[in-house]
């Protein structure tokens, strides 16, 4: 008998019923074409307005926890106190789109690890457009430049187990196949899996299995002997929480940058990526109309710089996008971490009409999703 599941928010869905509705951003209310879209040189005119502003308010998805180390940098260096509002994508998108359209901004710099939000953010003119002096040294397939910028470091969804729960066959098992093994009936009653409606990613995650690039090696079989195991649904915050206090053997669909660091202070959490494997970014910009414009702007400035870029992924570990950055991350040490192959690694979804059309409006991704798995969500 299928457990109690709890379930990811609608808020994807509602923040699609906003876009739709016919309100966007621009217009008198929310223009702030009067700001610089770039420092041009002056950072000291920049830094002296930031800090005459004297605050700076961040929405992002990323882990709270990484999000208020890493912006503490910011907050050391220029005397700025950062305020971070965190919460699931698609909640964090449908706030934002409702503030944004109702003319009344509340963030300064928005961030989200969700590609196609950010664009709708853009067409919807609720970005600013500014152009950081250390832009070019991020990669551009990856944001929008002139408006929004990949500042977190490239991460992948990858399956977590708990190593007090596997025995040594079960983790072996994980490593050479983890999505085979989250199939596998020894694990029936012992997993959790991240929804595809959660974000972009994780749909991107599930539709290279079932439809995509892996499909003849996995297919709708795969991903039906995974739901045959009972899985429990969470985002993905709660499913590394729940992976770490023994509450599942297996979390499918977890990102590097939540395992990572909790799997270095000691936890007793692993991770293996399939083979190919899916890659995204956390994409920043400036909020058009932003209570703190030029704390925002000096925001993305330091954001691309590559110590911030250094300092993000030594907190994530995950690997740096700023092309002046090593890769100096201490999980690569580890004797069971096994880095994911770029060349392999599907970042592309961003843009893939396919993809993109089966996750749309008229696509039938989701539904066959939750049909298989018996999501209700």
């Amino acid at each position: 008998m299928r457990r109690s599941h709890r379930t990811a928010s609608g808020a994807l869905a509602a923040a699609a019923l906003i876009l739709v509705s016919g309100c966007s951003g621009g217009g008198d209310e929310t223009a702030s074409g009067d700001q610089p879209t770039s420092a041009s040189g002056d950072l000291d005119a920049l830094v002296a307005d930031a800090q005459a502003e004297g605050q700076l308010t961040l929405y992002g998805d990323a882990n709270e926890t990484s999000l208020q180390a890493w912006t503490q940098g910011f907050t050391d260096e220029y005397d700025i106190p950062v305020s971070v509002l965190r919460l699931p994508g698609s909640q964090l998108f449908q706030r934002f789109a409702q503030e944004q359209s109702a003319g009344q901004a509340q963030a300064d710099v928005f961030c989200l690890a969700d590609f196609a939000s950010l664009s709708q953010a853009v067409e919807q003119q609720w970005l600013a457009e500014y152009t950081p002096e250390n832009g070019d040294l991020l990669p551009e397939d990856l944001g929008e430049p002139g408006f929004f910028y990949p500042l977190q470091n490239s991460y992948y969804q990858t399956v977590t187990y708990n190593t007090s729960l596997l025995s040594e066959e079960e983790i072996a098992l994980v490593q050479e196949d983890p999505i085979a093994a989250a199939g596998d009936p020894r694990f029936a009653g012992r997993i959790a899996v991240n929804m595809p409606q959660s974000s972009q990613q994780i749909a991107a995650f599930y539709y290279q299995l079932a439809e995509g690039r892996l499909a003849d090696e996995y297919g709708w079989e795969a991903l039906e002997a995974i739901a045959a195991n009972d899985p429990d649904f969470l985002s993905s915050a709660e499913l590394v929480n729940g992976v770490v206090q023994g509450e599942y053997a297996l979390g499918v669909g977890i990102t590097d940058s939540l395992a990572g660091p909790i799997a270095l202070q000691g936890a007793p959490i692993e991770f293996a990526y399939p083979d190919t494997t899916v890659g995204g970014a956390f994409g920043c910009g400036v909020v058009e109309n932003a209570p703190n414009s030029a704390a925002a702007r000096l925001f993305m400035e330091w954001g691309t710089s590559p110590e911030a870029g250094a300092r993000y992924s030594e907190i994530t570990q995950t690997n740096p996008l700023n092309s002046e950055v090593e890769d100096n991350r201490e999980i690569t040490a580890l004797d069971w971490y096994e880095a994911p192959d770029d060349s392999t690694t599907w970042f592309e979804f961003v843009t893939d009409e396919e993809f993109l059309g089966t996750i749309g409006p008229d696509g039938d991704f989701y539904d066959r999703w939750s049909e298989t798995f018996g999501y209700s969500g």
